[in-house]
């Protein structure tokens, strides 16, 4: 689970960090955007970065004795929260390629959860 835990939370800050460069090259190339679409990306990118920091926790809590179970669930709760309610949007509206993550980040979270419990 250790392994999972921290490799989980590499990809998920690598993914946050590459998500705010694209973000930002974006806007340099075509101009920013309305306000909401920007905070929507800032959220995106946060939600990422923070839910792999907490999962990056993890595991040094679990070597340590501690309560690895706390830094987990709120890892997945805090990507669950942004994951879950947009993937009905990008079925509806984005192409398959930007389904894929959150797809897979949630069912990963879930089962970590389970796990957890």
């Amino acid at each position: 689970m250790s392994k999972l835990l921290r490799a989980f939370g590499i990809v998920l800050i690598l993914g946050g960090v590459l998500h705010s460069a694209c973000v930002l090259h974006q806007y340099s190339t075509r101009g920013v955007p309305e306000l909401d679409r920007v905070l929507l990306h800032s959220w995106l990118a946060e939600a990422q970065i923070l839910a792999g920091v907490f999962y990056l926790m993890a595991p040094r809590a679990l070597r340590a004795g501690g309560a690895w179970n706390l830094s987990s669930v709120a890892a997945a709760v805090t990507l669950l929260t942004y994951a879950v309610p947009y993937i009905p949007v990008l079925f509806l509206r984005a192409p398959v390629g930007f389904r894929i993550a959150p797809i897979v980040y949630s069912a990963l979270c879930i089962f970590i959860l389970v796990r957890v419990g």
